[in-house]
């Protein structure tokens, strides 16, 4: 838990005024958390903390890789990681998480533990399906071949006639209705 308190901000001594912060992470700090979602990477983050009276504004820029195990090939990669967050600590009489980035911040909390909140949107940028690079480059292609073969596309001597050529199997399953 000590690589976890480099990521503390000393709140109860700071002055209402604009803070800018900026913190580095590696292995060992997906590693403090001790779960299998996210367990390698390098990240860098910059915090714009705004203290006033009655609350505390971050702003959150997170940017680097986590290393990821390809579904498909189970081949290891490096996926991007670039979030930017907003959160607000409202001071009160006790913590509290109210959802939508928004807390309360017990008002003698000496520091603001940052590295859950920094993890939480790591791992949020994990994608379900985890594919190589190679391999989604590979789908968007076949994807965009799919599209143009599977349009139908009529000439205008198809809407003049109105005849299209018929499979000759279907043409005799027609002929069977038609005597009915």
């Amino acid at each position: 838990m000590k690589v976890l308190e480099a990521y503390q901000i000393p709140v109860i001594s700071l002055e209402d005024k604009l803070y800018q912060y900026t913190f580095e992470g590696d292995d060992s700090f997906f590693a403090a958390f001790e779960q299998d979602w996210v367990q390698k990477g390098q990240f860098k983050v910059s915090v714009d903390l705004n203290k006033t009276a009655s609350m505390l504004q971050v702003e959150m820029k997170i940017s680097g890789s986590i290393s990821l195990v390809c579904d498909r090939s189970l081949e290891a990669f490096d996926y991007p990681v670039d979030e930017h967050q907003k959160l607000i600590y409202k001071f009160a009489e006790h913590s509290e998480d109210l959802g939508n980035n928004l807390f309360l911040l017990y008002r003698k909390e000496p520091y603001l533990n940052l590295s859950q909140d920094i993890f939480d949107f790591i791992a949020l940028k994990v994608p379900m399906k985890k594919l190589h690079p190679r391999f989604t480059a590979e789908m968007e292609e076949s994807a965009g071949d799919l599209f143009l073969y599977s349009t139908v596309r009529e000439t205008p001597e198809d809407q003049l006639d109105g005849q299209k050529e018929i499979d000759p199997r279907w043409e005799i399953l027609k002929k069977l209705t038609d005597n009915n």
